[in-house]
């Protein structure tokens, strides 16, 4: 038999190991709201902590930054300014090198790589919204149209039977 305690009031107050009731689903529904309208969760939070989640659990090689080159941009007229940067990424066994340039819009990001040595290698792009997969052609060229900006990681699948990764740090496109 549970024993009830009594709160200030000396109502009596259920045990650990009584179940809710709707009076309790009700002040917890209502606790609930509060908290939502109060602090509610950031915009994309979600989103970013399982995409960081899915990285986490990836058991890949990460890839070293190497160099970052953003030419000047340039305005004419009403045109938007130009936007590109060529990024490279090293690995002992692999150098990725991709190419950022912006849409007509600005809303999305065009990505040209390319893998060395040149083989035939599956690349994702990973993103909080998900992820897409191409194959590097036998030059090692690949590309990814209209890419969401946002964080985002390239992971290559090397040669060689198995399930060997290399995957680069997390970018903002």
């Amino acid at each position: 038999m549970s024993r009830k305690h009594e709160n200030a009031w000396g109502a009596p107050v259920p045990g650990e190991d009584e179940p809710l009731d709707d009076r309790d689903v009700a002040v917890l529904e209502r606790l609930g709201r509060a908290v939502r309208d109060v602090d509610p969760v950031p915009e994309g939070l979600v989103e970013r902590s399982l995409f960081a989640m899915t990285l986490a659990r990836l058991e890949s090689e990460v890839m070293e930054l190497q160099q970052i080159v953003a030419p000047a941009g340039s305005v004419r007229g009403d045109a938007p300014p130009l936007e590109a940067r060529t990024i490279t990424f090293t690995h002992e066994r692999l150098t990725v090198m991709i190419a950022l340039s912006a849409d007509d819009d600005g809303t999305h990001v065009r990505l040209d790589g390319w893998v060395a040595p040149a083989d035939t290698l599956a690349v994702e792009l990973r993103q909080p919204g998900g992820e897409r997969t191409t194959t590097a052609d036998a030059d090692g060229r690949f590309a990814f149209t209209a890419v969401d900006r946002g964080p985002s990681s390239l992971l290559v699948r090397l040669p060689g039977g198995g399930d060997v990764t290399v995957s680069t740090p997390v970018i903002e496109l």
